[in-house]
């Protein structure tokens, strides 16, 4: 189940940055996603089941490959998964949606969902605090 955050107020710093370079927006934008995520993904970490500490350790923050190679001003991303291969914890799924024994239904421990609902609104705060900042850093070091 994906959940989305739509942020508002970041339109006027979003088509500064743009209006200079696509490619130096889009890092920009991404940077402040990622710290956003990285928050959510800190959360993930302590809500994970312990046992081996592999699902734990497994967490990451990847870039939505949505937007790569296309001019967009929406499409951009980043999004939280579990490592896979050999090293990965195969059981994510199965911990985070719950599976079928049977007939009966083990429900899932939604982890990072509820890594997400906790962390929703500092997350948010950050990702405007940062792509603000960054914005400002890059227009001083440009001379806009």
């Amino acid at each position: 189940m994906a959940e989305t955050i739509r942020v508002t107020g970041l339109r006027e710093t979003q088509r500064a940055l743009y209006s200079y370079s696509q490619q130096l927006g889009d890092r920009v934008v991404l940077g402040a996603l990622r710290q956003g995520a990285n928050l959510v993904r800190k959360q993930a970490q302590i809500n994970a089941p312990v046992k081996t500490g592999k699902l734990r350790r497994g967490i990451r923050v990847s870039r939505s490959k949505i937007h790569r190679g296309r001019a967009s001003q929406d499409l951009i991303g980043v999004y939280i998964s579990v490592r896979k291969g050999k090293n990965g914890a195969f059981y994510a799924p199965f911990q985070e949606d719950g599976w079928r024994a049977g007939k009966r239904l083990v429900p899932g421990k939604k982890f990072i969902d509820r890594a997400f609902v906790q962390k929703r609104s500092a997350a948010v705060d950050l990702i405007v605090r940062t792509a603000t900042a960054s914005a400002d850093l890059l227009a001083r070091k440009l001379g806009l």
